[in-house]
């Protein structure tokens, strides 16, 4: 009986050290996401130069944080226009113990220009020729349309003579080629793409949410157009004009990005066959994961349309600035950035209309001096009207005229409110139309001293400065809004004089 109870103990003792002699002997089952360990052991990714496999493009033994991008084509617009923030923060990356690997979908020479193109290190690029990767992650691929069976052959290699890369020459291909097609413009048109529309609307419209996207020494050539440098010269042909943003500083101007992207959509278009090995994954989007040091997931987004890569595009890498820090995370180009700022006045839909007015300043000149002598005025209204304005803007230090009608004199007094200026004001009337004899001649009055013929008159140090957005007629002030966005308006009001 003892010994049977002895053989019970020990029975027990045992079973209680299989646990702990299992943790010592059996390795620890893996942590890493599933997403993670599918990434590591894929083997359809390339070398970008040579073209050879690469077994492993996360280390078995990692010690550091990945960050991997799988972009759509190499030649896809969103590709080129996504590498250009990672490069840019790239060096933060690597201070902060995060390994870049992006992986693109294209053959070894639409890697080598894209490389090219975007400065993009090969240490830091992988080749999935056929987006096999991205198939094994069930990435996006459009609403997945397929040409319909009613639709002839001859009807898609129609359809496929119109788009880059033309009649695929193998006849079995029409109908694939045609179909991956098929998809890619619906993405383009928003079907089954959520964003791409309001990015593409984003791209023209600007952003005040987002940091310049252009440089100054930039410079966009597509055919006949020239853009640049900078946001503002623009040539069609033989016409030049300035775009009327582009004194405007601090956030993403109109047609700013949409440049960027016909910069990009250029280099494509012209070396569309280096680029584009593989038609028919050209719908297939990219994704972006984080993961730490043992492969869990930190941070991931799943690209559904185009021009979609991240799911904050007015700031595409603000998902890394816990990691990075934000002001790298947040404006990795470092160009001038207030996201449009506090000050937004002296924008917008006025400011095109407000230069538009020019065209008519000859109209405006008959017209004024027409007005004041059908009312009646004589030489003496004349001197008595200029006197009034000397003495009003040697007074005075901001001194502007206005109409209480008009939008144009609403949004000066917007703009001085704005950055806290003391003025004076004088309105001259309601609208121009509406002047009794007095003011029709201070009106004509300020015409003769200043040239310019529309209200508001805008007055710093008694100097003319233009109006709101039209600079004066000696072109040595932009008007107040230029005057804005320069700085100088606010360096006057903290003091400073007008030079």
């Amino acid at each position: 009986m003892i010994h049977q109870r002895s053989r019970t103990l020990l029975f027990l003792a045992a079973a209680s050290l299989l646990p702990q002699i299992n943790a010592f002997s059996a390795p620890a089952a893996s942590t890493a996401s599933p997403i993670y360990n599918t990434i590591q052991s894929a083997n359809s990714l390339l070398d970008p130069i040579s073209g050879t496999q690469q077994t492993s493009i996360i280390p078995q033994d990692n010690k550091r944080k990945s960050l991997v991008v799988l972009l759509p084509q190499l030649g896809e617009f969103d590709s080129s226009e996504y590498v250009e923030f990672l490069t840019a923060a790239q060096p933060s990356l690597e201070q902060n113990d995060i390994d870049l690997r992006i992986i693109g979908i294209g053959g070894t020479t639409a890697a080598s220009n894209f490389m090219k193109f975007t400065n993009l290190s090969p240490e830091n690029l992988y080749i999935d020729p056929n987006g096999e990767l991205h198939k094994e992650l069930e990435l996006a691929c459009g609403p997945e349309f397929s040409v319909p069976d009613g639709v002839s052959n001859d009807v898609c290699k129609f359809f496929l003579r119109q788009l880059p890369g033309g009649v695929p020459e193998e006849e079995e291909m029409v109908r694939p080629v045609a179909t991956a097609w098929l998809n890619y413009m619906a993405m383009c048109a928003g079907i089954g793409a959520p964003g791409t529309l309001r990015e593409i609307l984003r791209g023209y419209f600007g952003d005040k949410k987002a940091p310049e996207r252009f440089r100054d020494d930039d410079v966009v050539k597509a055919g006949f157009i020239t853009i640049g440098p900078g946001v503002g010269p623009t040539s069609i042909g033989p016409v030049k004009y300035n775009q009327w943003f582009s004194d405007e500083k601090g956030y993403q101007r109109p047609v700013e990005l949409a440049t960027i992207r016909l910069k990009n959509m250029v280099e494509v278009l012209t070396k569309w066959d280096e680029y584009v090995s593989n038609t028919l994954a050209i719908s297939r989007r990219g994704a972006t994961y984080l993961f730490d040091e043992d492969g869990n997931e930190l941070y991931s987004y799943k690209s559904r349309g185009v021009l979609t890569y991240s799911e904050t595009m007015p700031r595409p890498l603000s998902f890394l600035s816990p990691f990075i820090g934000e002001s790298v995370a947040l404006n990795p180009l470092g160009l001038a950035d207030n996201g449009g700022g506090e000050l937004t006045r002296g924008r917008g839909v006025l400011k095109p209309a407000g230069k538009a007015m020019k065209l008519l300043s000859i109209l405006f000149q008959l017209e004024n001096k027409l007005q004041a002598k059908v009312l009646g005025a004589e030489e003496s209204d004349y001197t008595a009207a200029r006197k009034e304005i000397e003495d009003t803007i040697n007074q005075n230090k901001i001194v502007i005229y206005t109409y209480g009608l008009s939008p144009f004199s609403a949004e000066t007094t917007a703009v001085l409110d704005e950055v806290a200026a003391d003025y004076k004001n004088i309105e001259v009337g309601l609208e121009w139309f509406l002047l009794d004899k007095e003011k029709s001649v201070l009106r004509a009055e300020l015409l003769e001293m200043t040239g310019q013929s529309s209200l508001p008159h805008v007055f710093i140090d008694g100097k003319h400065v233009g109006g709101l957005f039209t600079g004066s007629s000696d072109g040595k002030y932009p008007g107040l809004a230029g005057l804005k966005e320069s700085g100088v308006l606010q360096e006057v009001v903290d003091g400073d004089s007008l030079e």
